[in-house]
């Protein structure tokens, strides 16, 4: 199942007009959709990596009946499948449902096969579809339709197995047509979006030169090789396929292989092969985003149990998957009503060096009531596509002080919803306060939620909270924030160089990110790139990408990695990035345009377009660019003064002055903003406009010597001497080797004209 959302996060920091190679990426999701093995078509060696083979569950259960019987009703077995008329024609039977853009209407042909009609509300265009597979079975099934040959799109619409309804995925948010997020777009597309995680074996085989899919796998639903792949001597006719052991007793090495499903992550491979490394083939959604975490840790956003769990004290401590779950059913091992799952390791003496609780002195609650169980104060559930309730894995301390000072949910007022966060705190206080007063759990997410505001304050604690902090991807994270807020910050970088040695891939390949502009740390980088995980190799070959020879492993790594996304604007935008890094900007531009296609919501994109045109000496088509950037991101006050500064290289002096003047409604504290405004007024004739605009810039940032003397050069402009004197003066104080400020001031002591 699938809700994609548009990332609507914009680009800060960069200086104009240099296009920096640390730009944040969009989000780009792998997968596939299909047709049978014997179909496929010649591929490139990196699309499928995945050995093809005849082995299927049936091939399986002639020995292992018992594990076949259990997994045949599970989620994993019915997470794809055709449709089939006489199963699904209770979803079929005249019923109808509304999204912000249609109406829908589901009924059968006169042969009996599901329609679906979409009214569309706009146009009144009525348009009939044929669904021929189906996603996913409980709580809720999205149909898929076909709409070219080998492209398949998933319905925002889902059918309600337990009320036997439809209803929109998206609730009352608005997704039209065109829009990438929309049901007919990339954002709902199965091939990249759904297929890798639904079916078993599965190859994407999209052709970036026709836009078409060739896709193909083994068998609907994640069957019994997607998670042991081809056992040694188990291949039909003896011709054993393995590339790995069996790992079935290794949880650890299992668990990789279950995460990399359950996890919002960027693909880093065109397929996972069961036995591998998660950090060989993925990137992890870390917490260092306020669209996907609350700022203590809290999932927020969809990402699928395993990466909330990656972050918590039970996988640091050895917890895994299959310690609470049975991974053919899915199902817990344990009740957890009355917290038998969870008291297997908190019983004296402990498993996994967990301690012994007792859970009504621990909850104050009863035993037997709601709250005395631990799942609904500690994996509190978060409903996601409107019907699918999921539990947080992060296990997370609930702090009702937090909520206060953050707005952080808690799980005293999300279970009395009658009452305040007041009395929640009371209550609380009385109970943890002793421990909880200056806990690593509450200076952790304040300083997280200051660093999520922007705040460079917040650079200090969470640099100080690194160097004790047991979590490795709470480390990787609160690196990826300081690192925002300050880049090349010599402590940033001082923390960074330390941790490129840490044990956790994801960490070295976090430091690597931070280390990547620095050039007194390149040896470090270079190093990176023979590291033993694809993840930091690959994080290492996009820092030094314009040096890199293409033949070197590293770069033929990334060069993969950046083909496993071509199919969505994310991964054109990436490879337009990797293009301009490597000093052909003008190969960038089609990619950008393309993307701007598929994602036409996006302002990342039309703003690192505009960079490029720039670069290419193209001025006029970087401030249209820039300036559609600025329409699509209308609280970032940096995008219009971009476009101010491109359209004043153009010499569109009056549409340079508007959106300077965009730039200051936005944010009137932005001392760059006034500063081009006040050359802008000088120049087009209004000197005194010019010298308020002028002295506001210098206000507002006092240790800038540009902003004084250009006030000096319009003083002197109107014959104002002294003060002229005086501005060029204050230049120098602040940058006393301003050559221009310094020839300026000894022309006009010696009574002339510079």
């Amino acid at each position: 199942m699938i809700k994609p959302r548009i990332n609507r996060k914009t680009l800060h920091g960069v200086a104009w007009p240099v296009l920096s190679a640390w730009l944040v990426l969009l989000a780009a999701a792998g997968g596939g959709c299909g047709r049978s093995a014997s179909d496929e078509p010649p591929v490139a060696a990196w699309a499928q990596p995945f050995p093809r083979s005849k082995t299927t569950s049936l091939t399986c259960s002639r020995c292992h009946q018992a594990e076949y019987d259990d997994w045949r009703q599970s989620h994993h077995a019915r997470a794809n499948r055709d449709v089939i008329p006489q199963a699904d024609a209770p979803a079929f039977q005249g019923q109808t449902t509304e999204t912000w853009a249609a109406r829908f209407d589901f009924t059968t042909d006169g042969d009996g096969w599901p329609v679906i009609r979409e009214t569309l509300k706009k146009s009144g265009e009525v348009r009939e579809y044929r669904p021929s597979m189906r996603l996913a079975c409980d709580p809720l099934v999205q149909y898929l339709v076909e709409i070219e040959p080998g492209r398949f799109q998933a319905t925002d619409v889902a059918w309600d197995v337990h009320k036997h309804e439809w209803f929109s995925v998206y609730g009352d948010e608005e997704r039209n047509p065109g829009e990438w997020g929309h049901w007919l777009g990339r954002g709902m597309n199965w091939n990249s979006m759904c297929a890798r995680c639904h079916t078993t074996a599965f190859a994407k085989n999209y052709d970036p030169q026709t836009d078409r899919y060739a896709s193909n796998w083994t068998e609907h639903g994640v069957s019994c090789i997607q998670c042991h792949h081809v056992m040694p001597g188990h291949e039909p006719g003896g011709d054993a396929l393995a590339r790995v052991d069996n790992i079935t007793w290794d949880r650890s090495r299992a668990m990789e292989t279950c995460a990399g499903c359950h996890t919002r992550a960027d693909s880093l491979t065109p397929a996972f092969v069961p036995g591998e490394k998660y950090d060989d083939h993925y990137r992890l959604q870390l917490i260092d985003e306020p669209t996907m975490y609350f700022p203590d840790g809290q999932i927020l956003e969809e990402v699928f149990v395993w990466g909330s769990f990656r972050h918590s004290k039970m996988h640091a401590a050895g917890v895994t998957c299959m310690d609470c779950h049975n991974p053919h059913t899915g199902q817990l091992l344990l009740p957890q009503e009355n917290n038998a799952i969870c008291m297997q390791c908190h019983t004296a003496p402990g498993r996994n060096n967990a301690p012994p609780i007792d859970p009504v002195a621990h909850s104050f609650h009863a035993e037997g009531s709601t709250g005395n169980r631990c799942v609904e104060c500690h994996m509190r559930e978060r409903t996601y596509m409107q019907r699918d309730p999921r539990r947080d894995h992060g296990f997370i301390i609930p702090d009702p002080v937090l909520t206060r000072e953050l707005g952080v949910p808690n799980s005293c007022n999300e279970c009395h919803r009658d009452q305040s966060v007041d009395w929640a705190i009371e209550h609380y206080e009385k109970w943890y306060g002793e421990k909880m007063d200056g806990s690593r759990h509450r200076r952790r997410a304040r300083a997280m939620h200051a660093g999520f505001q922007g705040d460079t304050a917040a650079v200090a604690e969470l640099l100080q909270l690194i160097e004790t902090e047991p979590v490795s991807t709470w480390r990787a994270s609160m690196l990826n924030v300081a690192d925002r807020l300050a880049h090349a910050d010599p402590r940033v970088l001082a923390i960074a160089r330390k941790l490129i040695k840490d044990v956790d891939p994801v960490v070295r390949a976090a430091a690597v990110r931070a280390l990547g502009t620095d050039p007194a740390s390149r040896p470090l980088v270079r190093k990176a790139l023979e590291d033993p995980v694809r993840l930091v190799r690959i994080d290492a070959a996009w820092a030094l990408s314009r040096e890199l020879p293409g033949d070197h492993p590293a770069r033929r790594e990334f060069e993969t990695y950046m083909q496993t996304a071509l199919d969505q604007p994310g991964g054109l935008y990436r490879a337009a990035q990797d293009a301009f890094n490597r000093g052909d900007p003008a190969r960038a531009v089609p990619m950008l345009k393309t993307a701007m296609q598929w994602d036409p919501l996006s302002p990342q994109i039309p703003e690192v377009l505009g960079f490029v045109h720039n670069a290419l000496g193209q001025p006029w088509e970087a401030a249209r660019a820039l300036e559609r950037a600025a329409e699509l991101a209308p609280d970032n006050p940096q995008t219009p003064l971009y476009a101010a500064l491109a359209w004043s290289e153009a010499g569109e002096l009056q549409r340079a002055e508007t959106m300077l003047g965009e730039t200051l409604r936005r944010d009137r504290t932005l001392a760059r903003a006034w500063y081009n405004l006040g050359l802008l007024q000088a120049r087009t004739g209004r000197p005194k406009e010019a010298i308020v605009s002028l002295r506001e810039a210098a206000r507002l940032e006092p240790r800038d010597a540009d902003a004084p003397y250009a006030l000096a050069t319009v003083y002197l402009q109107l014959g104002r001497s002294e003060e002229a004197r005086l501005a060029a003066r204050r230049a120098l104080e602040i940058e006393p080797g301003r050559q221009d400020a310094r020839q300026l001031l000894q022309s006009l002591e010696a009574g002339g004209q510079p």
